[in-house]
């Protein structure tokens, strides 16, 4: 977290916060020079930000309380312009498409984006109706299963998918103090 940092000093990071397990680190969050170093460390914030606490939030709610979890990834990249095209698909980025609110912010949307509203409209609104977001017309949203986990990608065309980055979840879960 923090400011990036050039590939030398994320490697020095890494050491310091996680010991001897920092050279395994490296073969997922890789660091040979600054503009690796620079991808490895908004995926491994994000992992340990966002992806590691859903995934171990879903596992349990899967495996100790027998509920039914549905997990997603919102991957539309939102469409932006300027200085905005580098964030991509971000944090809260879903929220506008959750609660049909897109034409309340100022992007330039594409008809794609409008049916992706509708359909993650469709998915909130049936999982508060019956804690299951599937419905008619709906890509089919398969309940969390830790033996061979499955998330919704969010995206143009919405689809079940294995859990994106499974390798690097397990191990950041598997390290002491995660």
């Amino acid at each position: 977290r923090g400011p990036l940092r050039p590939a030398a000093d994320f490697q020095l990071q890494l050491q310091q916060r996680y010991g001897q397990q920092a050279s395994t680190l490296l073969p997922f969050y890789p660091a040979s020079n600054d503009a690796e170093a620079a991808n490895s460390q908004y995926r491994l914030a994000r992992d340990l930000s966002f992806g590691l606490p859903a995934y171990a939030w879903a596992t349990a709610q899967s495996q100790l309380l027998h509920q039914p979890a549905y997990v997603y990834r919102f991957a539309r990249k939102v469409p932006a312009t300027g200085e905005y095209v580098q964030y991509g698909a971000f944090h809260t980025g879903e929220v506008p498409y959750v609660f049909g609110t897109l034409r309340a912010v100022n992007r330039p949307w594409e008809p794609g984006d409008y049916d992706l509203m509708h359909t993650m409209m469709a998915y909130w609104s049936n999982f508060v109706r019956t804690g299951n977001p599937n419905g008619p017309d709906l890509p089919a949203w398969p309940a969390y299963q830790s033996a061979s986990p499955q998330v919704m990608l969010l995206d143009l065309h919405p689809s079940a998918r294995p859990l994106p980055d499974q390798s690097e979840l397990d191990f950041l879960r598997a390290l002491p103090g995660n």
